[in-house]
């Protein structure tokens, strides 16, 4: 490699931010991302720890950047924090090649763009990378740090060649810096401290050389005094007593929050090695993976103190990160992934230049091994772009034009509550582009904590109509009705006017089926393969139902007998009332494309039979895919989003692979079941779902329940955007206790999935499409 092309050779680093660029989003993403996007604009206070670096940043990029709408330009802070990352790996491993007595210096050119490659199209990074979040940002002073340290390290030796302590000064101010805006980042402290007193052990007797790097670190952390300064100006957005000290200490300590503390115990860590195993096989392919290990051995061989440095960093940041149950677990596992990245550009480094000492072979095997290394992250980004790209994300903007589009003009004088994903829009829609809905037609609220669902209908239902931005099992269970309006749910009293009126929208239809009747319907007219389509049914019954019923919808040959899975059991019907509901209806992904009827049909589940209607609903145009997910080898398939590749269960010496009807699993009580079930991403989420996973009677009685996001809170399906990418697969442990009161006897394993905020269960598919309920029973299980 002559020197022109390792000149040359970095400029290929643009790809990165070319990449970020053409797959960043555009409008306002939901939730925590808009929260930022706002309170940069109008210099608030975000919510604990309040985050002023991307604050103060996103305000520079707001009022710098010339052209682009404002949600854009901050979401392109996250993607140049990520390339800022990315580069650091970059150099870090150019001051290493030159440090060390490298058989071909160039390599570390190589080795450089390998690790900056690698973890700027790892998928979780690049999700983080384009759209506005602070934990991007976390990531990058981590591995910033290692950069700035290594810097250090190399610019001179033990003996002859003083370092060049400006590089220890960045790195005090930049560890300052972090810290001021997240916590997390003090978990990379005692490895910056260790590998500084191991390259300078007694510091204290050149006391002036300490000096800047603590004038630094105090630099950085004056970052807090932003709290202060703008709590005491009454911001627009956040708190207004952080100029007190409990009212600061609260708020970038995040006191209160359970979250923030390790939640899981030391008998659940093995568990917990799971996930981050299965969370670090998504970023990276087994060989760089390899390719890590290798490098922090040769690091530790070669240069001890960075392999100190790096695996402290790593090993500090994981072990407390892992332990949370905080929804964020991915994101705040970027700096560990980052980490590995670089230990895998290490590796690289330290392979080549083994095979380049070989003789004859050396040059040619070398040159091969460092192509096909390069290759990963390319084929990486080939096979991430597609499903990580939020280029036409649109859910926040979306949102907001509903809002309006929906309740302009209408003088309803109506209450709208909002869960903190869909009040951000809004609130960022008032302070940042000065529009609101005229409180005559609606006025938004937000949901608290403070005052959850159901105390905000009983608050607000008396001052006019109030309406949902989405369904609310506790509202239902308290007595009211809600009925689907446009993308809301409008709150009804079972004996108001309204509930025994047909919604003029509906398209009227009429049809008897036992006791009930069928009076309105909406439906799309068009859908593609793997789509969930929404379905509204309205029915009526003269007197009170004393059968259960379900409707039953076919489409083509793909039946949809539905369950009474959070909706109105028919029981509850109030004689005349209209019961307006939007059941679950996901078409397969490999259905044909071409026109489809519908038929709707009613099922009576207390006598085990359907009744005689038989009403056509007209057809629906679907529109095939070409290359659609394989689903015939999943145990379950749940709403066509997410499947159920394996499941199989440990307790001592036995073992049992779902399904296990027939050999039950033997436990005593007391006892603990090690459960381990494979996902696969079919198709990206509408929302978070949690898993369940009960320990059931003959009764249907459960007896054991968990019930977790995903991987025990790491890897939700949809955080403000989807998170899971179709095709992923993965392994996600539980611990399932046997009550020591628990009576002998046969139980089974169910499992499934629900939908956090409507507590609506996934529906089970079948081969061919057809709803088959809503749980998948892994086997039994015999208590002695």
């Amino acid at each position: 490699m002559n020197a022109r092309w390792r000149r040359l050779a970095p400029l290929s680093l643009l790809l990165i931010p070319l990449v970020y660029l053409a797959t960043l989003a555009r409008g306002l993403v939901l939730g925590d991302p808009t929260e930022y996007t706002l309170v940069a604009n109008v210099l608030g206070i975000a919510h604990p720890p309040g985050y002023a670096f991307i604050t103060l940043v996103g305000k520079l990029f707001q009022t710098l950047i010339p052209f682009g709408p404002i949600p854009w330009r901050m979401h392109l802070l996250s993607a140049t924090s990520a390339t800022v990352a990315a580069i650091c790996l970059f150099l870090a491993l150019r001051a290493l090649g030159r440090r060390l007595a490298l058989a071909a210096p160039a390599d570390s050119v190589v080795a450089g763009l390998f690790a900056a490659f690698s973890i700027a199209f790892a998928a979780d990074i690049w999700q983080h990378a384009i759209h506005a979040n602070p934990h991007i940002i976390t990531a990058t002073f981590l591995v910033a740090n290692l950069f700035l340290l290594t810097r250090w390290w190399a610019s001179g030796n033990d003996r002859e060649e003083p370092r060049d302590d400006r590089w220890l000064a960045a790195a005090a101010f930049l560890a300052g810096l972090g810290v001021a805006h997240h916590p997390l980042t003090v978990f990379g402290a005692p490895a910056y401290l260790l590998f500084v007193l191991s390259v300078d052990p007694r510091p204290w007797r050149r006391p002036r050389r300490l000096l800047w790097p603590v004038a630094a670190a105090l630099l950085g952390l004056a970052l807090f005094l932003y709290y202060p300064i703008r709590s005491a100006m009454e911001p627009v957005f956040g708190p207004h007593d952080m100029d007190t000290l409990s009212g600061f200490l609260d708020h970038v300590l995040a006191r209160g929050l359970s979250e923030s503390l390790p939640f899981f115990t030391l008998a659940e860590q093995p568990h917990r090695t799971v996930v981050f195993w299965t969370l670090l096989r998504l970023q990276y392919a087994l060989p760089a993976l390899f390719l890590a290990v290798f490098g922090f051995v040769w690091l530790a061989r070669r240069a001890w103190r960075l392999a100190l440095l790096y695996g402290l960093a790593f090993l500090v940041t994981y072990a407390f990160v892992i332990s949370l149950r905080a929804q964020d677990i991915m994101a705040y596992l970027l700096g560990p992934f980052m980490v590995v990245g670089l230990l895998a550009g290490a590796g690289l480094l330290a392979l080549l230049d083994l095979l380049r000492r070989r003789a004859v072979t050396g040059q040619a095997l070398a040159l091969l091994t460092a192509a096909l290394f390069l290759l990963g992250p390319v084929l990486q980004l080939a096979r991430n772009l597609p499903a990580i790209s939020l280029r036409e994300y649109d859910e926040g903007s979306a949102y907001v034009e509903a809002v309006f589009d929906t309740f302009a003009g209408s003088g309803e004088g109506a209450v709208l509550l909002n869960d903190w994903e869909h009040m951000t829009p809004l609130w960022y829609t008032r302070f940042v582009e000065g529009r609101w809905p005229d409180p005559a037609d609606v006025r938004p609220e937000f949901v608290s904590t403070d005052r959850p669902w159901l105390e905000s209908v009983y608050a607000t239902l008396p001052g006019g109509p109030v309406y949902l931005n989405g369904y609310r099992r506790e509202v239902v269970d308290a007595g009211f009705r809600l009925r689907p309006v446009g993308s809301f749910y409008k709150v009804l009293e079972p004996a108001s006017e309204e509930a025994f009126e047909v919604p003029p929208e509906l398209t009227p239809v009429e049809g008897e089926a036992g006791e009930l009747e069928v009076v309105g319907y909406e439906l799309p007219e068009t859908a593609e393969a793997g789509e969930y389509v929404p379905f509204t049914l309205a029915m009526t019954a003269p007197l009170t139902p004393t059968h259960f019923y379900v409707p039953v919808i076919t489409v083509g040959n793909v039946v949809y007998t539905q369950t009474t899975d959070s909706h109105l059991l028919t029981t509850w019907w109030q004689p005349g009332e209209v019961v307006v509901e939007r059941f679950d209806f996901a078409l397969p992904h490999d259905l044909p494309a071409g026109a489809y009827p519908v038929t709707l049909q009613v099922a009576d589940l207390s006598a085990g039979e359907r009744t005689e209607l038989n009403l056509p609903l007209g057809t629906l145009s679907v529109q095939g895919r070409n290359n659609p997910p394989r689903t015939d080898h999943l145990l379950a398939n749940f709403r066509q989003r997410v499947g159920l590749v394996n499941a199989w269960v440990q307790q001592g010496a036995q073992i049992r692979s779902a399904p296990w009807m027939d050999d039950p699993l033997v436990v005593r009580r007391g006892e603990t079941i090690n459960l381990f079930l494979q996902w696969q991403s079919l198709a990206p989420a509408e929302e978070s779902y949690t898993v369940f996973v009960h320990l059931i009677d003959g009764g249907n009685r459960p007896h054991a329940t968990l019930d977790y996001t995903p991987l025990g809170g790491s890897a939700p399906t949809h955080l403000w955007i989807p998170k899971w990418l179709p095709g992923q697969r993965l392994l996600d442990p539980y611990r399932l206790p046997i009550d020591g009161a628990l009576a002998p006897g046969t139980y089974y394993v169910e499992v499934g999935l629900y939908e956090m905020t409507t507590q609506r269960r996934l529906h089970l598919a079948g081969p061919d499409g057809s709803l088959q309920g809503d749980r998948y029973i892994l086997g039994s299980v015999q208590v002695e």
